[in-house]
């Protein structure tokens, strides 16, 4: 299969794929979704160490659930609804509400969106890296403002591409509800990044 195939290839084919035996198609979700899941996961639990441990277990799960998953509907919404799933279970068996970070949201050196990408070394410019590790310090402060769950419906939205109706699903409320979670998150992060010259490309 070409690589241009490969990209090209829906998530519910390279599920099949993986259930009938080609191993090979995992690793192809886990590229695509790595960055939204622990974006969604870091919404629920912003310790670094802590969101590490609950991404691992999120695709470990995963691949336990697969065998569930109903090809006829979106994965990207099933999957992220597990996700979320995994991360209140995770809550309510601590008895606690997600924790704040204990310093940043991301650290210094720590700038990466995920554990994969920090192994991989960046070959931006010095200035460009450190105006993105400033934009990302101010918005993932900022999200942590939010409600619960309007940081939760922003990442959905903009971290994880699902449409509203997609997470009135995984949130079981109505798409109206959603809607205004998230102009109300929008609203909050918008007067937060204001006068930080960071407002444009945080909420592109």
């Amino acid at each position: 299969m070409s690589q241009t195939s490969i990209e090209t290839t829906r998530d519910e084919d390279l599920v099949e794929a993986y259930l009938r035996g080609a191993k090979d198609s995992f690793p192809l979700l886990y590229q695509r979704y790595q960055k939204g899941i622990f974006m969604l996961v870091r919404g629920f639990f912003p310790n670094q160490e802590k969101a590490e441990e609950v991404f691992q277990e999120v695709f470990m799960k995963l691949l336990e659930r697969l065998t569930s998953f109903d090809s006829s509907g979106s994965f990207k919404s099933w999957f992220y609804t597990l996700c979320r799933h995994h991360c209140i279970d995770r809550i309510r068996h601590q008895n606690r509400r997600p924790e704040l970070p204990e310093t940043s949201f991301r650290s210094e050196d720590n700038e990466s969106s995920t554990p994969i990408d920090r192994a991989q070394a960046s070959h931006s410019p010095a200035d460009t890296q450190a105006y993105d590790r400033e934009l990302a310090k101010n918005l993932d402060l900022a999200l942590q403002n939010l409600p619960v769950e309007q940081r939760e419906t922003f990442l959905l939205k903009e971290r994880g591409g699902l449409t509203f109706e997609e997470i009135a699903q995984a949130s079981g409320v109505s798409v109206n509800t959603v809607k205004s979670r998230m102009r109300y998150a929008l609203d909050t992060l918008r007067r937060i990044l204001k006068g930080k010259n960071f407002v444009k490309e945080a909420l592109r």
